[in-house]
């Protein structure tokens, strides 16, 4: 699904963000990347998606180079950033509207899927608040709830647990959990903490100072 191969990102001529990173992602895997916010772990998430350009190495998709990537045709890939991007003086609902109805044109199934995204994620008691009225983690529950409106290859989540509270992190990993096997899809899992990495359950690597290592190389 996901192949990574010698990695290397730079902001500067002599400081690479990104040292030689390879790893793989199967169809239907799930990775967990451990990493501080030093570590490159957001460098690495947009990279992946085009969003960096990489000194050198080459990412593949189902065997696509990105370069020749098509995210319509290819590949379906959901994206969920520490800070979401919305429509900020539109609702909740409008927001997964304009989602849902760039790929879903019957107007009575698009109703449906945003009245079940808004059910599943709970937000019903919002679903007229504008998206600029949002706190930090009803903003990342609308972010999941445009997602699920979609059909959706590999997800890839930077970190967006390390500003809620105890009990909305566990909340928020169930629903990811959710969202991911309801998709049954691949998933790469940016997180701050082996406490996280714990609750989320997948396999895990680790991203210091831009150089992945597996979980025995790590003291």
């Amino acid at each position: 699904m996901l192949k990574c191969k010698n990695l290397y990102v730079s902001f500067t001529k002599e400081f690479y963000t990104l040292n030689d990173v390879s790893f793989e992602v199967a169809q239907g895997e799930k990775l967990v990347i451990v990493g501080s916010k030093e570590s490159g772990r957001t460098a690495l998430i947009r990279a992946l998606l085009g969003l960096e350009p990489c000194a050198k190495g080459e990412i593949f998709y189902k065997n696509i180079s990105l370069e020749k990537i098509d995210f319509q045709n290819d590949l379906s890939c959901g994206y969920l950033p520490a800070v979401p991007v919305f429509l900020e003086n539109k609702t909740v609902q409008e927001n997964i509207e304009y989602v849902a109805g760039l790929r879903i044109k019957d107007k009575a199934y698009m109703a449906a899927k945003v009245n079940n995204a808004i059910t599943e994620y709970g937000l019903e008691y919002s679903r007229k608040k504008k998206a600029k009225e949002l706190n930090y983690y009803d903003r990342i529950k609308l972010a999941l709830a445009r997602l699920s409106t979609r059909n959706i290859d590999i997800l890839l989540i930077d970190d967006v647990f390390a500003k809620l509270s105890s009990m909305d992190r566990e909340k928020l990993i169930k629903q990811i959990k959710s969202i991911i096997k309801t998709q049954g899809c691949a998933a790469l899992i940016m997180v701050d903490s082996d406490e996280v990495a714990d609750k989320l359950g997948y396999k895990r690597k680790y991203l210091i100072y831009g150089s992945l290592k597996d979980t025995n190389e790590v003291d």
